[in-house]
């Protein structure tokens, strides 16, 4: 914790110069960038722009001439993180289409730690989250899906996809104890003998699977989740 304070302390130091004895000079730019690297050093804690205020060294009402509230700064700090999201490739099959948009997400939350709080909050969806995921909705629109079934299919795909590389990343971390990932104790007594033993097998495994073959397999299910729901379609048209 000590060096990642040094890393964003340094952060700040690098891109406020002034004068002793004056209030440091502040920009949209400087805010944003020492606001991603408080929230890459504390992924899991509440984003706040009091801790941005502190690693500046303002205070936070400084903070509002450039940012009004919490969610406009979030959405500009959302705007560079999503900025170099790749396209999806214009040629080519549509599942390579979208096996590509799904690794480059998987990069993004590589590069950028406390990802999640980037792409929502206060019950809102971030608008720079919003359009790295067009693309996909256009894809699927393309493919045939519409109305209530391009809303369904894009809803478990998208989410699915963000589920199973946060579970990735979670298991994949230093930081997390195999038994912070999956606590199977909780309500055995609600079950029966038979389910208990099966609890008791799963729980020899807990942080022991292969974590890339694990997101590998999902995403690629997602996909041929994808390729079923278009043989529906296909049924239905028939």
């Amino acid at each position: 914790m000590a060096d990642k304070r040094k890393r964003v302390s340094r952060v700040a130091a690098e891109q406020i110069s002034a004068p002793r004895g004056r209030p440091p000079m502040l920009s949209s730019d400087t805010i944003v960038d020492v606001a991603l690297e408080v929230l890459r050093a504390n992924p899991k804690e509440e984003f706040t722009t009091a801790k941005v205020a502190r690693e500046l060294g303002v205070s936070p009402p400084a903070l509002s001439r450039y940012f009004p509230s919490r969610a406009a700064l979030l959405d500009a700090m959302g705007a560079k993180a999503f900025a170099d999201f790749p396209d999806v490739p214009a040629n080519g099959d549509w599942r390579e289409q979208l096996t590509a948009w799904q690794h480059n997400v998987v990069r993004l939350f590589r590069k950028n730690r406390g990802m999640l709080q980037l792409m929502s909050w206060e019950g809102k969806l971030s608008g720079p989250w919003l359009k790295v995921q067009m693309p996909v909705i256009a894809l699927l629109h393309d493919l045939g899906f519409s109305g209530l079934t391009l809303y369904e299919t894009g809803s478990w795909f998208l989410s699915g996809t963000v589920g199973m590389i946060r579970t990735y990343f979670a298991s994949d971390s230093s930081e997390v104890e195999s038994s912070e990932l999956l606590d199977l104790s909780e309500g055995l007594e609600r079950l029966t003998p038979a389910q208990r033993e099966l609890v008791y097998e799963a729980q020899k495994w807990v942080g022991k699977g292969d974590p890339d073959r694990i997101l590998g397999t999902g995403l690629r299910t997602l996909v041929d989740g994808i390729d079923s729901e278009l043989k529906k379609l296909s049924k239905g048209k028939k």
